[in-house]
């Protein structure tokens, strides 16, 4: 097989999340480190890890990741929830949170921030990459929905009334 040849059916025979772009906000430095190994593994692109919801905001705006990984208990003022509800909301990026915590004012403050995900610690890799898998499916679903409400909205603008 030629090098070309090579590279496509490489490229044709990679899981459809090789790349996908993953922002980690976890501030035990432990777990972020063996997060990212196993995201690598798993054929994630870690592009950044933080343990602070300010500069997590930062590396957000910055890199543009396609999914975030966000424990709700870390340092600075903001706690993983408060900084995930700061996310423009027009980067429509899904946020999966990572936690120890299963109390109901927790998964209730948690759920208002609308997640694509919640994942108790500890976890196993299947689990993080099955609910990664989920998140960024849903946000592409959301996205085709969003475009199509968009077309909607603009076709139904150019109508004339008298046409209705």
């Amino acid at each position: 097989m030629s090098a070309l040849n090579l590279n496509t059916f490489a490229a044709e025979i990679a899981p459809a999340h090789a790349g996908t772009r993953v922002l980690i906000v976890e501030d035990e430095a432990i777990l972020a480190l063996h997060l990212e190994n196993d995201l690598t593994r798993l054929g994630y692109h870690v592009v950044g890890t933080t343990g602070r919801g300010e500069e997590a905001l930062r590396f957000i705006n910055d890199l543009y990741p396609d999914v975030i990984l966000m424990d709700i208990h870390i340092q600075g003022a903001m706690d993983g929830i408060e900084t995930a509800t700061r996310i423009p909301r027009y980067l429509h990026i899904p946020v999966i949170y990572l936690t120890a915590y299963s109390e109901d004012t927790t998964l209730a403050r948690a759920c208002a921030s609308k997640p694509y995900g919640y994942l108790i610690k500890p976890f196993q890799d299947r689990e993080l990459h099955a609910t990664i898998k989920m998140a960024v499916a849903r946000s592409k679903a959301d996205e085709a929905i969003r475009e199509n409400e968009g077309l909607l909205f603009r076709s139904l603008c150019m109508t004339p009334i008298k046409d209705c």
